[in-house]
C-alpha cells in the first residue's frame, strides 16, 4: 500500500510540474489572458474551492513522495505549508482571496508574467525530476 501512494503522489506531482510549465507558456506568449485567470481566482465558490482542493491534493502528493526523494524534509515541509495555507485561504472569507487575486492581475504588467515564465519552467522540470 505505501508504495501505491507513493507512486500515486509521485503522479500527481510529476502532473503538478507539467501543469507549472503549461502555465509557463502561458505566461509566456499570452500574458493578457494569464492575468484575466488571476484575476478570477476565489471569483466564484466553485474556484475559490476548486482551486484549493487541487493545491491541497499537490500538497498531499508533496508529503506522499518526500520519502522517495534526496530532499525528504524539504519535499515534507513545503507539502505541509501548501497544505496549511490552503485549508487557511479556503476558509477566509471568499471576497478576501478574490480582491488579493485581482490587486496583483491589476497591477503586474504583462511583460512581469513573460520574465518570470523562464524560472517557472524550470522550477517544473525540477520537481518533475527530483520526484522520478
Amino acid at each position: 500500500m505505501t508504495e501505491f501512494i507513493t507512486d500515486l503522489s509521485r503522479l500527481i506531482v510529476q502532473l503538478f510540474a507539467v501543469w507549472l510549465i503549461g502555465v509557463a507558456g502561458l505566461c509566456l506568449l499570452l500574458p493578457g489572458l494569464a492575468l484575466k485567470a488571476l484575476e478570477a481566482m476565489g471569483s466564484t465558490p466553485f474556484i475559490h474551492f476548486g482551486e484549493h482542493a487541487l493545491r491541497a491534493l499537490v500538497g498531499l502528493a508533496l508529503i506522499g513522495v518526500a520519502d522517495a526523494t534526496t530532499w525528504p524534509q524539504a519535499f515534507f515541509w513545503a507539502g505541509v505549508f501548501i497544505v496549511g495555507s490552503s485549508a487557511l485561504i479556503a476558509i477566509a472569507p471568499r471576497r478576501w482571496h478574490h480582491a488579493y487575486a485581482k490587486f496583483w492581475a491589476r497591477h503586474l504588467p504583462p511583460w512581469s508574467l513573460q520574465a518570470m515564465a523562464p524560472f517557472t519552467v524550470v522550477a517544473g522540470g525540477a520537481l518533475a525530476w527530483a520526484v522520478s
